[in-house]
């Protein structure tokens, strides 16, 4: 009998909906007008719930190698996808794409998770793939998304309360700075309040996997697949 709740399926089809709302937004939509501001705030749904099932991934996966591969032909494949996205050229100037940030942050779970590395080099290396994912669209915000879900993993509350510490701090606390300093950019800054639209939908997780064996595809080709789409409409009516 299926438990009452979301499933890790319902719940990656919601966060892929909502890029796909975001992405059209920063596409089509001003970003100060309402419609544009609740399409991004729905838009903030999307890397946290990426960000948790990284670490349930990398914690149930049978072969982190070929987790880890998967990941990172994706990353290459969604870069140009992504620059195309962003510039209208495969080889346009821009960050790498939140492929390149999942799959760093991939690896630096795996290196803090890793018992043969000593401390100090564990937190050499995650510091700089931190600084390596300001590079990637949501930098080092996703890695710390992702490691407040890995180190309280086992009890969502915690987990949940742990990210949402980090999302008031990286992305509410300079809206308030905003008030003294720039008070004119505030209202386009309202969008990212949506950052704890997650929490209700994780809580409502029941921990089943849900759908088929092909379902973990569907997010690497949607990915890139929707990013030249939305590209192809840019350059022709943009």
């Amino acid at each position: 009998m299926k438990k009452k709740g979301i499933t890790a399926s319902d719940l990656k089809y919601i966060a892929i909906l909502a890029m796909f709302i975001d992405h059209v937004g920063w596409l089509a939509i001003p970003t100060a007008s309402p419609l544009g501001q609740i399409m991004h705030a729905i838009g903030r749904i999307t890397a946290p719930i990426m960000c948790f099932f990284l670490t349930e991934g990398y914690h149930h996966t049978r072969d982190f190698k070929k987790y880890l591969m998967r990941m990172g032909i994706f990353a290459v494949i969604s870069h140009f996808a992504y620059c195309f996205y962003k510039t209208g050229s495969f080889f346009g100037k821009c960050n790498e794409s939140m492929i390149t940030t999942l799959f760093l942050c991939l690896v630096a779970l795996h290196i803090y998770n890793h018992e043969k590395i000593p401390a100090v080099w564990k937190f050499a290396s995650i510091l700089l793939i931190a600084m390596l994912t300001e590079y990637c669209d949501w930098g080092s915000k996703a890695l710390l998304f992702t490691f407040a879900f890995e180190l309280a993993r086992g009890n969502k509350k915690q987990q949940l309360a742990g990210f949402g510490a980090v999302a008031f701090l990286v992305l509410i606390v300079p809206i308030f700075r905003f008030l003294f300093n720039a008070p004119e950019v505030v209202p386009q800054n309202l969008y990212k309040f949506g950052i704890f639209l997650p929490i209700p939908l994780l809580m409502m997780y029941n921990g089943e996997r849900g759908g088929s064996k092909a379902t973990k595809w569907v997010f690497y080709v949607f990915y890139p697949a929707h990013l030249l789409l939305l590209g192809l409409i840019s350059v022709l009516y943009f």
